[in-house]
């Protein structure tokens, strides 16, 4: 297991090696700094106070002085495309925020708005890393199972009233909404995620890639219409059909026009998503993306995408500068989800959110997710993260470890979290065993899915909560502690899904301290 990362504490209890930043004055000096948001490139002194960039004016005699030679330094890097809940997240999500740089991020529909309040209760203040969301159309947010992610009987409902006061009651969390690729259905599922985002006030941020199980057909193309100036397309390297060239490896028309006319496309790297060949001749072409995003999502830390690092150094070798690679990951996208009041400046009285880097020399192979190679003598290597004025050592290293991206049931043993449980949390287990003994299910597999099935899971899951009078997140965590080593954070009608029945009823009814048959 990497050094610093405790198995033994969930991610929200570790420890953050920081300074107290309260009352004190820190002085960065010595580093290179690129600020494209005030057209800064040279060397520069930044001041800390009060968790917020200062003015150099006035600085105290005592102030702390951190030598940052022959490092570079920017506003904190913001990714704006991650998963750390739902089916592709991560049971330690700092390990992809400021332990790699990044001091805020979003997770791109993991939720959507029948599960928002259950990620709000897991992940809400719970992460060092800023944490914002983009859910998605579908209620239940993302599946991760391809043969499923384009039937458009999924989005089943979309309640508006619901989106409309969870927005209200929850300012500054949502910051676009995703529509994936529902191909196969015309125009509809397209328009009705624009409605929708027209209605909340929020960019449309649409998925274009993976139809390699969903095969593409021109209304997929229509994305490009649809959108207008602010909205954002992204895996717009993607090798897979309905890609942005034509046959002939020019960029499609439809695409250069929805750029010109002020539609954003991000990179979206994942792990389907980024080709060499479509990078390559669409950037001969100067079509080059205005926001670097990472889409990291359990295995792919292991490869090809790593970090956002990594991802901002296949730009670098593509044929970006530096500056214009830094731009994508501060200042554009702060402007693209309206946060430039919270992010991607280093202008005095801003949060002091800030990411320390090298660019380190050598030979590096970048790869695709093709298993397509490019040969690179740089990289860029983040070393320190200050968020709001704490300073956190970055390691590149702390989210490859398998228990913190592979989601496993603890099938032959109790996990640890089960000795935690409160009387509170036991009974609701023993009143949830109950009434899942009087529902049939199949464990989910990659052939099959009932999707039906989890949403009845899921409500005998809140119908069971509210009668046990037990508030969300103890509610949730009793059922992720009785099945798992480590603090994922998945809707629960998923989950449920993913369990062997028999198995799931003997668990609960054993830590809940209940003695029934299984039925």
């Amino acid at each position: 297991m990497p050094a610093g990362v405790p198995g033994d504490l969930p991610y929200q209890m570790r420890k953050v090696s920081c300074m107290d930043a309260a009352n004190r004055v820190v002085l960065l000096t010595g580093a290179q700094v690129i600020d494209p948001s005030q057209g800064i490139d040279q060397i520069v002194d930044i001041a800390i106070e009060n968790g917020k960039i200062r003015s150099l004016e006035n600085l105290p005699a005592n102030a702390e002085v951190i030598d940052l030679a022959g490092c570079y330094l920017s506003p904190g890097w913001v990714d704006i495309h991650v998963h750390i809940y739902g089916t592709l997240g991560f049971a330690d999500p700092d390990s992809i925020g400021v332990y790699q740089g990044v001091t805020s991020y979003v997770e791109a529909g993991g939720p959507g708005i029948g599960t928002l309040d259950e990620f709000l209760a897991l992940l809400g203040g719970r992460t060092v890393t800023s944490l914002y969301a983009g859910p998605y159309l579908r209620p239940l947010g993302i599946l991760s199972l391809n043969f499923i992610e384009g039937d458009v009987r999924t989005i089943s409902n979309v309640p508006v009233a619901d989106w409309l006061d969870f927005k209200k009651a929850h300012p500054g969390l949502l910051r676009y909404l995703k529509v994936g690729a529902f191909s196969g259905y015309g125009l509809g599922p397209t328009k009705l995620a624009k409605g929708l985002a027209e209605i909340l006030g929020l960019p449309l941020y649409a998925h274009i890639g993976e139809h390699q199980l969903q095969p593409g057909n021109e209304s997929a193309y229509e994305i490009y219409k649809v959108s207008e100036p602010g909205d954002i397309v992204t895996h717009i390297y993607h090798g897979n059909e309905c890609g942005i060239l034509d046959r002939e490896g020019k960029v499609l028309p439809v695409v250069r026009q929805a750029k010109d006319r002020g539609v954003l496309f991000d990179v979206g790297f994942g792990g389907y998503n980024f080709s060499w060949r479509v990078a390559e001749k669409a950037y001969a072409q100067d079509f080059v993306p205005d926001i670097i995003s990472s889409d990291l999502q359990q295995f792919n830390v292991a490869g090809p995408a790593y970090s956002l690092a990594n991802v901002a150094t296949c730009f670098l070798k593509l044929g970006l500068s530096l500056q214009q690679v830094i731009e994508r990951v501060t200042i554009n996208p702060a402007r693209a989800l309206a946060m430039t009041d919270i992010a991607g400046t280093l202008k005095p009285g801003m949060p002091a959110d800030i990411t320390v880097f090298r660019v380190e020399s050598g030979e590096f192979a970048l790869s695709d997710t093709v298993s397509h190679t490019r040969a690179y003598d740089r990289r860029i290597v983040p070393t320190i993260t200050f968020k709001n004025g704490q300073r956190i050592d970055c390691d590149l290293e702390r989210c490859q470890d398998e228990r913190n991206w592979l989601l496993q049931i603890a099938e032959d043993h109790e996990p640890e979290g089960v000795a935690r449980l409160t009387a509170e949390q036991q009974g609701f287990l023993d009143a949830l065993a109950v009434k899942l003994a009087t529902i049939s299910w199949d464990v989910t597999s990659v052939e099959s899915f009932d999707y039906a099935k989890a949403l009845e899971l899921q409500d005998a899951f809140h119908q069971v909560r509210a009668a046990q009078r037990i508030a969300l997140r103890p509610a949730l965590t009793a059922v992720f502690d009785s099945f798992l080593d480590s603090p994922f954070s998945i809707q629960i009608g998923l989950f449920l899904m993913r369990l062997d029945r028999s198995f799931a009823l003997e668990r609960l009814r054993r830590v809940s301290g209940a003695r029934r048959l299984v039925a």
